[in-house]
């Protein structure tokens, strides 16, 4: 037996060293193949069972090929980009076709040969026509199906996802490798995207020893501008500017205060009788019935008296109701005796009556202020009955003249109504207003930039700062302003609605359903400019939006007198709106003045499953509910709270808009603005020194030609634009295997797992043990030249050596064969 059994031993060492000299020849062969990895030819013994302890029953030997996949190879520089090789554990996932979930074929491997190059129709494929697969990205959408997928590529956040066939974000699961979760890198469908802005950051140190801003003097500090950019959808560029306006100790206000209404700024100048200045409000409902679109709510030869303390003016007037100059309307004064009066002003306070003279008949002091004099008089007496107030020593005052009185008796504004014996007069209570000597106008937000219908802000939880507005006439020819003939604009508060309408015939009147109208019939009418002006005076109209005063809004009342409109004001073509805290939300449609004003054309998300982009020509000045300060400093100049975080426009240009989609998905399209975290010096501080942009970054790209990409260490492909503009489209992982050498291997230098290696785990290169991406080299087969050739050498001698065994043992056998004969 032992004499077979040493044949069959010779014969197993054959046979293995013929294996063993198969995966020399293999490697050698494979010397120069990309991302190759060398087989070796281990062997191990085959026993047989002894049954005896005085004769040896030999086994043999067995080859065991084991492919070592693990090693790492030699990486070559290239000069190509696409040129992808791994530093460290893992493969990449291929496929045999570009786009399997379309094909229904197709199968997923893994490889270490990154030699890819461009196909015909774009895909990035390697010498062996697998097809680089990964994870598409694309700027976050804020969507909460988004945020596991989100990544963070040069302080911008980016999400894994893709649009499928409806046009819906697919976000990517990043632990599976199927046709749904994974797709082909296609550079033809890079070139000459844009993308919209999701992120804009901010730092910057705004000046501890900065005073609270105070728009009257010119040399106030307090107040600093810095100018945004941004993109929209279709790749337009747009500037806005943020303003930092101090309002407080270490408080700060993301706004501006001006002169919105371009109201006269000084005090007025005393005059105790005026007979011939006038009081118009401009902007009536009902310019055709009026005559006029400037309604005289104070006429000629009114007495009244002007005073510069306080800025009241007075009057004895009955027909100058309360509702003739209510609070926040915009007044001009003309054909004043004292002509410094003459201008724009803004009620501050509402009509109020002094109260009638009241008896005291102990002698005491009064304070008066007659004209431009203020004096003290002691000795003064007063009675309720004959309404006189007789003083100690006589102020000179004539019949019709108006007085200021101050006293524990008698406080208010009067009239002279007879002069009687020196020192005592006969004085009638006057009603009274007051202007705003400091007409300077908070403007809470953001300016909604040209191209936009509406902008707000919001803090991190959507909470609305400010609202900001615009309508853009592009009116430029009398011809345009006669095709605004009946065309119509819609304000809704609280589901109460005010239409303007404009009539060109100046035949139209008030009513219902054109409650204001804007009369055009002036051929000198022939501008947007024109129009502009003419909205803003009926919108800024307390007036129009109440029934008391007017009667067209068979509806009811929009906003009452005395409450809070938002301010309204012309600015060549467009038409300014910012809302004002306390004011309602103001839905605006201007969808039937067509190529008349931008934004007719404002898009608006639908409230559908999947949401469209659609245009509806309305928009919404939100109302304000976060009232608190945009960011409040601790004594070491990092935020204390922080009241600001997100961006909302309404574009009109086109774009898509960047508003939260109202279909109860989540999918917020908003750009997220970080101004720094409470606590800490990584955005906004207030410290000493000048104002000074730290940084200023947003995400998002204007229309480029594609040129190139960039693969980075962690994967991520980086599409390149001649406009110099840099956009993450690609990340490739890298699929790990417990055990790597177990996997199968397959033509084309791939492999595919098995359960002896494990499953696989996908991971981000360069990350949790995974190998990172060297782009422009490749590895470089694990073969050695000199150590094969040696190895064959040795292997020549063992299958000489077995061959040997074969032929003694034939030898014996045959002298065995001898001993018979």
């Amino acid at each position: 037996m032992s004499l077979y059994g040493a044949l069959f031993s010779g014969v197993s060492g054959l046979a293995s060293q013929s294996s063993a000299m198969g995966a020399i020849s293999d490697n050698i062969t494979n010397v120069n193949t990309i991302g190759y990895k060398g087989a070796q030819v281990n062997f191990q013994t085959l026993v047989t069972k002894q049954v005896s302890i005085t004769e040896y029953s030999p086994g043999g030997v067995q080859s065991k090929p084991r492919n070592s996949i693990d090693v790492q190879g030699l990486l070559q520089a290239t000069s190509s980009s696409t040129d992808l090789s791994l530093s460290g554990q893992g493969m990449f996932v291929v496929n045999t076709t570009s786009n399997p979930a379309a094909s229904g074929n197709g199968m997923f491997a893994y490889t270490r040969a990154g030699s890819f190059k461009v196909d015909k129709e774009g895909y990035l494929q390697n010498v062996s026509g697998f097809f680089l697969q990964g994870w598409p990205l694309t700027p976050t959408n804020n969507n909460v199906l988004a945020k596991p997928t989100e990544t963070t590529i040069d302080g911008n956040t980016y999400m894994k996802a893709y649009k499928d066939t409806t046009g819906q974000f697919h976000y990517v699961n990043q632990n599976i490798i199927n046709p749904q979760e994974m797709k082909s890198l296609n550079l033809k469908t890079i070139g000459g995207t844009a993308d919209q802005t999701t992120q804009i950051k901010m730092g910057a140190n705004l000046p501890a020893g900065d005073t609270v801003y105070d728009p009257s003097s010119t040399a106030s500090t307090g107040l600093h501008q810095t100018s945004v950019l941004m993109y929209d959808s279709l790749g337009a560029t747009h500037n806005f500017n943020i303003n930092w306006m101090k309002t407080n100790a270490n408080t700060w206000d993301v706004q501006n205060k001006t002169n919105y209404f371009s109201a006269t700024p000084t005090t007025l100048t005393g005059t105790s009788t005026e007979a011939t200045a006038v009081f118009k409000v401009s902007g009536d409902a009902d310019p055709i019935t009026n005559g006029s679109a400037a309604t005289t709510v104070v006429p000629a030869a009114t007495k009244m008296g002007f005073f510069a303390s306080g800025g009241v003016i007075a009057w004895t007037n009955a027909a100058v109701t309360a509702n003739k100059l209510p609070v926040g309307a915009v007044f001009d004064v003309s054909a004043a005796t004292t002509s410094a009066n003459n201008g724009t002003y803004v009620v501050k306070t509402g009509l109020q009556t002094s109260a009638a003279i009241a008896t005291n008949a102990a002698a005491h002091a009064i304070t008066i202020t007659h004209g431009t004099t203020t004096s003290t008089i002691t000795g003064c007496t007063s009675n309720a009955g004959a309404s006189t107030v007789t003083f100690g020593t006589d102020p000179g005052l004539a019949l019709n003249d108006f007085v200021y009185l101050s006293s524990g008796s008698n406080t208010g504004y009067y009239k002279v109504t007879a002069v009687g014996a020196a020192p005592t007069y006969t004085l009638a209570a006057a009603d009274y207003i007051t202007v705003d000597t400091q007409p300077y106008e908070a403007q809470r937000g953001v300016p909604a930039p040209s191209g936009a219908a509406v902008m707000n802000t919001y803090d991190a939880s959507g909470n609305v700062y400010g609202s900001q507005g615009r309508l853009d006439f592009t009116v430029s020819s009398r011809t345009d302003v006669l095709a605004l003939n009946g065309k119509s604009m819609v304000f809704t508060v609280n589901g109460k609605s005010l239409a303007v309408t404009f009539d060109t015939t100046g035949t139209v009147t008030s009513a219902a359903g054109h409650e204001v109208v804007i009369d055009l019939s002036n051929t000198a009418y022939t501008s947007g400019s024109d129009v502009a002006t003419l909205v803003a005076n009926a919108l800024r109209n307390p007036r129009n939006w109440d029934v008391t005063t007017n009667a067209s809004l068979t509806g009811g009342t929009v906003v009452s007198l005395g409450t809070t409109l938002p301010l309204f004001r012309a600015n060549g073509s467009s038409l300014e709106m910012v809302q004002q805290v306390n004011g309602g939300a103001t839905t605006v449609n201007v969808s039937t003045l067509g190529a008349y004003c931008t934004q007719s054309q404002t898009r608006q998300w639908s409230s559908a499953i999947p949401s469209v982009d659609t245009i509806t020509g309305t928009f919404i000045l939100e109302a304000i509910n976060q009232t608190s300060s945009a960011m409040i400093f601790n004594g070491d100049g990092t935020p204390q709270t922080i009241n600001v975080g997100k961006f909302g426009l309404a574009w009109a240009n086109g774009a898509q808009s960047m508003t939260l989609v109202p279909n109860g998905t989540g999918a917020d399209q908003r750009i997220t603005w970080f101004v720094g975290n409470a606590s800490q010096a990584d955005g906004m501080t207030q410290l000493g020194g000048n104002y000074q942009l730290s940084y200023l970054t947003q995400n998002g790209a204007k229309f480029g030609n594609f040129s190139g990409v960039s693969v980075g260490s962690d994967g991520v492909v980086t599409a390149l634009f001649d406009n110099g503009v840099r956009r993450p489209v690609f990340q490739v992982p890298v699929a790990t295997f417990t055990n790597p050498n177990g996997m199968e291997s397959l033509t084309g230098n791939s492999w595919i797992e098995t359960n002896i290696s494990g499953a696989y785990t996908l991971r981000q290169a360069n990350n949790a043990g995974a190998g990172s991406v060297n782009s422009a080299s490749l590895e470089a087969s694990t073969v050695d030249i000199g150590t094969e050739f040696t190895t064959m050498i040795v292997t020549q001698r063992a299958y000489s050596a077995a061959a040997k065994i074969i032929t003694t043992a034939d030898q014996m056998l045959d002298e065995l064969v001898q001993i018979k004969r």
